[in-house]
């Protein structure tokens, strides 16, 4: 690492997010193995309900712990840049006015909500109206940076390191003036959508997925649309479900594999293959749930 090259301090914040991920995985594991104990019933949904909730916050953690690991912040004479998972912001160095420690400002920061250890992201507003970003795994290390883009909140490991590397950088002068760019994770989402491969892949395996979620979720509360000659058993209506929510975990883990492989103009033929895959099991799911729901299946 140089002298210009500071990373937040990582290790609490990934000990956190990885750690909670897992434990909620052991906890949502025990409720969807409880759920596939009981009869058809309020207890049976609200168990899976249970389950559900507690698998939601899981990616959110995942994802935070790889954008911990890739963050970064590099400062010198012509641009600074900080980078934050998928999300980038790199401010020429004309554009930046001056870095201290939050001690220094006349009142209390708004801190982003939510945020949790290696995770403290997001935008806010200050009392006078400028916007502050925070791109940071804590509070305790905390840089603020006035620019003409608005404020920054980052958190090198060692503040005072990065305060006197901004000032050699603001010293030394601007050798070649480099363009603003900015980049939010909505960037790559605004990018798939206007993606002619890329979007009806996703739009065909995510809501044959919620067509096989609804149905089977349907047939477990007691409704039985479509009316077979054979209607479907306790067993099979538990089956059915638990199919769906695998094909729901699936898809989740699909999503996640092609955005990262969609970033990288050289992995792009790979994310393609990964949602295509997404999209036929999607429908390999849905037929199977008709099989077990209409006794085609056993």
């Amino acid at each position: 690492m140089d002298d210009n090259t500071f990373f937040p301090p990582r290790q609490p914040g990934l000990l956190f997010q990885l750690t909670a991920a897992f434990l909620l995985a052991i906890a949502a594991g025990a409720l969807y193995y409880r759920a596939a104990l009981l009869p058809i019933g309020g207890a049976f949904m609200l168990t899976l309900a249970g389950a559900l909730l507690l698998t939601l916050p899981i990616p959110f953690l995942l994802y935070g712990a790889y954008a911990l690991h890739r963050s970064v912040y590099k400062i010198n004479r012509d641009r600074l840049l900080a980078q934050w998972g998928w999300w980038v912001e790199e401010i020429p160095m004309t554009a930046v006015q001056w870095a201290q420690t939050p001690e220094g400002l006349a009142a209390p920061l708004p801190m982003p909500r939510p945020r949790w250890p290696g995770m403290v992201t997001g935008v806010r507003t200050l009392p006078e109206g400028n916007p502050i970003k925070f791109m940071a795994a804590d509070t305790q290390h905390g840089v603020v940076i006035a620019t003409d883009y608005g404020f920054y909140f980052l958190s090198p490991d060692n503040p005072e390191a990065f305060l006197h590397a901004f000032r050699r950088a603001a010293e030394e002068g601007v050798l070649e003036p480099a363009p603003a760019h900015f980049q939010r994770p909505a960037h790559w989402l605004r990018t798939i959508w206007r993606d002619h491969w890329a979007r009806p892949m996703l739009l065909i395996a995510w809501l044959v997925t919620l067509l096989t979620l609804v149905w089977s979720n349907l047939v477990a509360s007691g409704i039985t649309w479509p009316a077979t000659a054979h209607p479907a058993t306790p067993a099979s209506v538990v089956k059915a479900v638990f199919l769906a929510i695998a094909a729901w975990l699936f898809q989740s883990v699909n999503l996640g594999l092609g955005l990262f492989a969609y970033q990288s103009p050289h992995r792009r033929a790979m994310a393609y293959l990964i949602w295509l895959i997404g999209a036929i099991a999607a429908l390999g799911f849905l037929a199977s749930v008709v099989l077990i729901l209409t006794g085609g299946a056993s």
